[in-house]
């Protein structure tokens, strides 16, 4: 075992063990082997593991509709999951009256800690955050302030990697804010940079 996935192995099992945020201290936080390769040039970074999705499966963008409109992204810049990391603003799912729910900036700024672990274990080239939410969790780790609707799809350099803010795949985003073939067009931006 190499000292990075020594280190990656010690993180997941810090983040399993972590209860600071009382709506989501009884949910499985999901970071492991299942996100993806640690050697990864390109992490992605969404909002928050669906309950439908990664907090059923445990493998992020895996499991509901959010995830099969991401791998038609994925397939269409010719990628595979085994090309890529898959992390979320937060490790867990934050649930409100047992649906899906934005998590706050308190539970974002909890699991920073998290995050800014697997950008400095990981090195990517690429950082594609997808969604608001993931953007704003990169801001304040980083101390910015981009906007989505200001920087879609605009390659921003940041520190040691070239951040890519785009939508999130969701339903509720294609059908009404950014469509999957828009979607599609914004991820062809993404090969030139790795």
């Amino acid at each position: 075992m190499t000292a990075r996935s020594r280190h990656f192995s010690s993180l997941t099992k810090e983040a399993a063990k972590c209860v600071i945020c009382p709506r989501m201290a009884d949910q499985d936080a999901i970071l492991s082997h299942r996100n993806g390769s640690i050697t990864a040039a390109l992490i992605f970074i969404a909002e928050a593991p669906g309950r439908f999705g990664a907090a059923k499966t445990g493998v992020p963008f895996q499991g509901d509709k959010s995830s099969e409109n991401f791998e038609k992204l994925l397939s269409h810049i010719g990628l595979t999951r085994e090309d890529i990391f898959i992390t979320n603003a937060v490790l867990c799912n934050p649930l409100k009256d047992g649906n899906n729910d934005k998590p706050t900036r308190k539970e974002i700024s909890n699991c920073s800690y998290y995050l800014r672990s697997v950008l400095e274990l990981i090195k990517p080239k690429v950082v594609a955050t997808l969604g608001g939410t993931a953007l704003d969790a990169l801001n304040m780790i980083f101390g910015k302030k981009f906007k989505l609707s200001e920087t879609v799809a605009k390659p921003q350099l940041l520190d040691s990697f070239t951040l890519l803010p785009l939508y999130h795949p969701s339903p509720r985003v294609t059908n009404w804010m950014r469509t999957l073939s828009k979607q599609k067009r914004d991820y062809k931006k993404i090969l030139p940079l790795l």
